[in-house]
């Protein structure tokens, strides 16, 4: 046996190649694998390939065992579950409708109310802001997968309930298969998420920034003042007094170059990674509403949420941000639900 290769790195290596695709044998000192093309150019290693030997070591710090890491985590891991609920509400929605979503405007009817099951996604993100210090930390959001508004307390809340979590090959077919878009708002939630988090954190470095750049404009102006006294000793040259004079016309120059440099030193780079996805078959309520608006009419369906205890912001049919406050406005003949910035537009 290759003494170099322990049994948890050769296990990890063989279920890393198997779970992208690769034939793997496991042998008691080694992984005999066939590679895809796409894991050969990945690994720098030939289609037939025997990670653990002397070719291909197999040790914590090899390139092989940084690029397997590479390899396992690119992908974001996702994990199925139900959540179990006590109880599904069986009226007194009307309340709801003017608490958790308002319509500024038109009349709503509900027209009928059935259980029904929808999903949710809880991602896990991390953020990384680099500076002249560094700040980083976990962010995570909860969005119905559906329309991909954002539901406020269900990323902290979901553990309080019962949970069941499928097994490989086992998940039910209730989940989306295209859930770009949901995503795409996951990230923009956790990206304003993750500002909040670090507003302490800008704060800081404008201050910094500031306060150096009010240090820096203070010492220029002391050296241009010195260097303009100096012009007056009785000992100069005309020759030193041409320098010293192009030396003092330099400096706002110079200053405005320092500044500069300041402003790079404390500008702040946010760098946010999806990490891992939950996904969540929830029992729900549907309500269905009637909204009647200028001359139209609408039929639309609200989610009351039992995990949150509310009924699920919607998002704007315009931009896709999520909306507890909705403006109706008339394209057409169709009513379409909007936020207010798109309201506004007349879109």
């Amino acid at each position: 046996m290759n003494q170099g290769t322990d049994q948890e790195l050769l296990s990890f290596a063989a279920q890393t190649l198997e779970r992208q695709g690769a034939a793997v044998e496991v042998k008691p000192d080694r992984v005999i694998a066939l590679l895809t093309q796409e894991l050969k150019k990945q690994l720098q290693l030939p289609e037939e390939a025997v990670l653990g030997d002397e070719q291909a070591p197999l040790i914590y710090g090899s390139p092989l065992l940084d690029r397997l890491i590479a390899l396992a985590t690119r992908d974001v891991p996702v994990v199925y579950a139900q959540i179990e609920v006590p109880y599904l509400k069986k009226a007194g929605f009307e309340q709801l409708i003017g608490q958790d979503i308002v319509f500024l405007d038109g009349r709503l009817r509900i027209s009928n109310r059935a259980e029904a099951r929808s999903t949710y996604m809880s991602l896990v993100c991390h953020y990384l802001a680099m500076s002249d210090e560094r700040k980083e930390g976990l962010i995570e959001v909860g969005i119905n997968e559906v329309n991909g508004a954002f539901i406020p307390g269900l990323a902290d809340r979901w553990q309080d309930f019962q949970t069941l979590f499928f097994a490989p090959g086992e998940v039910p077919p209730h989940f989306p298969v295209r859930i770009e878009s949901a995503l795409s708002a996951a990230m923009l939630t956790a990206r304003s998420a993750a500002e909040k988090e670090l507003a302490d954190f800008f704060k800081s470095m404008e201050r910094r920034l500031r306060r150096d750049v009010k240090s820096t404009r203070e010492y220029y102006e002391a050296l241009r003042s010195e260097m303009q006294s100096s012009l007056a000793h009785p000992h100069l040259t005309e020759q030193q007094q041409a320098e010293r004079k192009a030396k003092i016309a330099d400096l706002p120059a110079e200053m405005e170059r320092k500044i500069v440099d300041l402003e790079q030193k404390y500008k702040v780079q946010v760098t946010l990674t999806a990490r891992a996805a939950l996904r969540f078959l929830i029992d729900v309520v549907q309500v269905f509403i009637e909204l009647s608006y200028r001359k139209y009419q609408r039929s639309l369906r609200l989610i009351w949420n039992p995990v949150t205890r509310a009924l699920d912001p919607l998002a704007c049919e315009n931009c896709g941000c999520t909306i507890t406050r909705v403006h109706p406005h008339v394209v057409g003949s169709a009513i379409k639900l909007l936020c207010y910035a798109c309201f506004q537009t007349g879109k």
